[in-house]
């Protein structure tokens, strides 16, 4: 891993040390961030509070951003909390012009996005912002056909940082996941901790930390950032890494709104997006991790690194994992090697970036074929 990429446990100081460029391009300063009077606005709404530092530190910096970056043209008005629809209802509030923009995770519905499963295979990725880059270089070729089918474009991708356990009691092998469940996402998740032994219980977040909160799972599989924003942590006495699996949070968005803009907006939001995607890998996941990991130590959590034995271990029950992914989405139609293939590839690709070269590349060029420029 490039040590200028983020890791799973480093400090807020070295995460800060790693993001100038994502920091400078939120900080807008001095800078005009006025809207026009007949100014486009775009509703994004999520399940996230208002108060979260996915909004205050990530999207309402960007959304200042995207005034200065349209001369006032485009302004964004946020719904958080579920305000104007529930968290796995997002599809439909897009098709139906209730929202601009809104989660639509493939985390939730491996049905939907068979595809978009891949990216959350085991131990394949070095960090956050590098399983963002790779997700939206290959998005065009293998998950745009199940995205759009759904009648939606896509906003952004953006992946986690590396999910880890949250539990009341130690998990520190194997043997302390045999049956117990375990409240992860849908799809890649399910199979992962099935084939390690356990119950895996397919959750969003606010469903997750309900069922922990409630003893009706033992453990949630989360990222630190979400952790810390939905509260999942209080009810946690135990933190273990593993560095299992990263999850895909896309953001879709609808035909209603792209179709309002200009040509020249269309480029811009495009690269706003493309930015907004690496910002949010790196400073909810990478830099608001950081600071939720000082919370969990204040709170007098117990942190638990799986050794590399041990990991061994895991690694040799989940080899078939992949094998079986790919046998299933084949059958479906899929070019299932030749998809893994490309992210293998182009994660070693990626690998050679520092966080701020990525987040440097997404902005000054940005890929112009998730959201089509000509439609």
């Amino acid at each position: 891993m490039n040590p200028l990429q983020i890791s799973a446990n480093d400090s807020v100081e070295d995460v800060i040390s790693k993001t100038s460029s994502a920091r400078a391009w939120l900080n807008t300063d001095g800078e005009d961030t006025g809207l026009k009077p007949n100014a486009i606005i775009l509703r994004m709404s999520a399940h996230i509070p208002g108060d979260s530092p996915a909004v205050k530190d990530v999207f309402e910096p960007a959304f200042k951003r995207l005034a200065v970056m349209t001369k006032g043209a485009i302004g964004v008005e946020g719904f958080w909390s579920g305000s104007l629809h529930k968290e796995r209802d997002g599809i439909d509030a897009l098709i139906n012009n209730l929202t601009d923009m809104c989660p639509v995770y493939s985390a939730w519905d491996a049905n939907a996005f068979p595809a978009a499963q891949s990216l959350s295979l085991p131990f394949i990725f070095p960090s956050a912002e590098v399983a963002t880059a790779v997700s939206e270089a290959l998005y065009h070729e293998y998950f745009k056909k199940d995205f759009e089918a759904n009648k939606i474009l896509m906003g952004r991708l953006v992946a986690t940082s590396e999910y880890n356990l949250f539990s009341r009691e130690p998990i520190t092998c194997l043997k302390d996941l045999l049956g117990k469940k375990i409240a992860c996402s849908d799809g890649m998740e399910l199979d992962i901790y099935q084939a390690l032994g356990a119950i895996p219980v397919g959750c969003s977040t606010p469903e997750a930390k309900k069922r922990f909160a409630n003893n009706e799972v033992a453990a949630v599989s989360i990222s630190d950032s979400a952790a810390y924003t939905a509260g999942i942590y209080k009810d946690a006495l135990y933190r273990t890494s593993a560095n299992l699996v990263r999850v895909n949070l896309e953001y879709g968005l609808s035909h209603h709104f792209w179709n309002k803009l200009t040509p020249e907006l269309k480029i811009i939001f495009n690269q706003w997006l493309r930015a907004l995607a690496q910002a949010g890998a790196q400073l909810f996941y990478g830099l608001a991790g950081a600071r939720a990991r000082v919370a969990f130590q204040d709170a007098g959590m117990q942190f638990i690194d799986i050794t590399e034995a041990e990991i061994k271990q895991w690694q040799a029950k989940l080899t078939g994992v992949e094998t079986q992914f790919s046998q299933k989405i084949q059958a479906l139609g899929y070019p299932a090697k030749a998809m893994i293939e490309a992210i293998h590839g182009s994660t070693k690709h990626y690998g050679d970036y520092s966080a701020n070269q990525l987040f440097d590349d997404a902005l000054h060029h940005p890929f112009t074929n998730i959201t089509p420029l000509d439609e």
